[in-house]
């Protein structure tokens, strides 16, 4: 029979054995080389060690011990919801999207809502929006989940969703995002008519706004306004943040911008390439009839900014530069930096001005110096602001060459610009010396060239947009129409 002490010994090895294990295989988990049946064994020993993996995990974060965490995190996730999301999480920070996405599907099969989020964060990102709404059609009313939903609608113009959840929207956390679209004008019987339920043919005199309907009485000194338009969510609020940074452009006082719109790029059905000039179909505007303005502002996803008569297309990561300077567009003023060879102006000397701050002249002259040079003067638009001590013509074995010299660089005269460059006969002249926004995005806008505009400033004016709805409609065969739009429009 045992005695009591050697019972008391067997029980103090015992313990001793066991707290070694533990030991062991705590160390193991520090060194991030445990085993699956390790740990297994480790974890039924709880009863003793008074610890679980959790306190583990959250441990070995404290300490900042990653390779331990996730040695371990990987082994725990198949039975915790919460530890395979901190994986997806883990990897999403550090760029392994794909190994991120794996993680997130295992927290998902554990019914983790936030990793349906997360996931679907990524397939927008990655435009992989098919896989979207399965994913989150489930757990609609959660908010964050009707918030990209929203977004998706609003990148595929999906009208039908858009307005059969916007009760869901106004309540509750989401209210924020439903106030924002209604600004956006996202639920507005504009945006959700379609085409086919508009009746173009009796609907041209009505789209065409009145003068005196024109909404431009908050600033009285502009010139012209513009409407900006933009295809999803990202491309609103960067309107809305380009429209708040230009209030501080001098141009501002000059140029209405009025609060950015939504419209579908479906109805957009643009055809370029993300690396060409934005071009879209300019007869969707025939099914709007909220426009106020002379001329549009369409913002994009991708493509290169430009403006076509009475709209300027941008994409949806151009900035402040580039808007002002397609804006500077409409109001007459033309780029500086070499056109393409078969540009009209580059073609032949000019008859008449037509713009700002370029003209098309001859380089060199035969005669009477006053003579020709009050002759060139009445070509230039900003004649009246060069002083009568300004040079515009130096004598050459040619005869008189066009151009202000050097020395008076800092003076408005008659300068070379490189606007028609790729033509070889045609010179094209501006009235600084300096480069400009007009040539350079990130340049400054001359304050000069504010001053040679106020001198006309509705003469070169871009057609409306009206023009543009005319061109492509008779682009289509459709000539009653086009004729129409021109007769129907009442901007100058």
């Amino acid at each position: 029979m045992v005695n009591k002490k050697s019972l008391i010994s067997l029980v103090i090895i015992a313990l001793l054995s066991l707290f070694f294990v533990i030991a062991k295989n705590n160390e193991k988990v520090t060194n991030a080389t445990i085993t699956r049946q390790q740990l297994s064994l480790l974890e039924t020993l709880d009863l003793f060690t008074n610890t679980n993996t959790n306190e583990r995990l959250a441990d070995l974060l404290a300490s900042g011990n990653n390779k331990a965490w996730l040695h371990l995190a990987k082994y725990h996730a198949d039975s915790s919801a919460t530890t395979a999301y901190q994986l997806g999480e883990y990897f999403r920070h550090r760029a392994q999207i794909n190994t991120a996405k794996l993680w997130y599907e295992v927290a998902i099969r554990q019914q983790h809502v936030p990793a349906r989020i997360a996931l679907a964060n990524i397939y927008f990102n990655v435009q992989q929006y098919a896989d979207i709404k399965p994913l989150l059609m489930p757990i609609l009313y959660n908010v964050d989940a009707l918030s990209i939903l929203y977004k998706l609608a609003l990148q595929q113009g999906e009208l039908a969703f858009i307005q059969a959840y916007k009760s869901n929207l106004a309540q509750g956390e989401s209210a924020n995002l439903y106030q924002e679209l209604v600004q956006y004008d996202v639920f507005s019987s504009s945006v959700m008519r379609t085409p086919s339920e508009e009746k173009v043919d009796k609907s041209i005199e009505e789209h065409v706004v009145v003068k005196s309907e024109r909404n431009i009485a908050k600033n009285s000194s502009c010139i012209i306004d513009v409407q900006l338009f933009a295809t999803n969510l990202k491309g609103l609020r960067h309107g809305q943040q380009l429209i708040s940074a230009f209030e501080d452009h001098m141009l501002a006082k000059y140029i209405c911008l009025t609060t950015v719109k939504y419209i579908p790029a479906t109805m957009l059905n643009c055809q370029h390439l993300a690396t060409e000039k934005v071009s879209c179909n300019a007869t969707v505007w025939l099914n709007r009839k909220d426009i106020t303005t002379r001329y549009l502002g369409v913002i994009v996803e991708q493509g290169g900014a430009n403006v076509d008569n009475g709209i300027m297309y941008i994409d949806q990561n151009d900035d402040l530069d580039v808007l002002v300077h397609e804006l500077s567009h409409f109001i007459g003023f033309v780029d500086e930096y070499p056109l393409p060879e078969q540009h009209q102006k580059c073609q032949q000397f000019q008859q008449t001005p037509f713009a700002h701050n370029l003209v098309v002249l001859a380089d060199y002259y035969q005669g009477e110096r006053e003579e020709i040079r009050e002759n060139i003067l009445l070509q230039l638009p900003w004649s009246s602001l060069i002083k009568s001590s300004t040079p515009i013509l130096s004598k050459v074995q040619q005869g008189w060459k066009l151009a202000t010299p050097v020395s008076y660089q800092d003076e408005i005269g008659v300068f070379t610009s490189a606007a028609c460059n790729n033509q070889i006969e045609i010179q094209a002249f501006k009235p600084t010396a300096q480069r400009t926004k007009l040539q350079y995005f990130e340049l400054l806008f001359p304050k000069n060239y504010v001053d040679i505009m106020l001198l006309a400033p509705n003469f070169y004016l871009m057609p409306s947009y009206h023009f543009n709805v005319s061109r492509d409609l008779a682009e289509q065969g459709n000539f009653i129409k086009a004729r129409e739009v021109l007769r129907a429009t009442l901007f100058d």
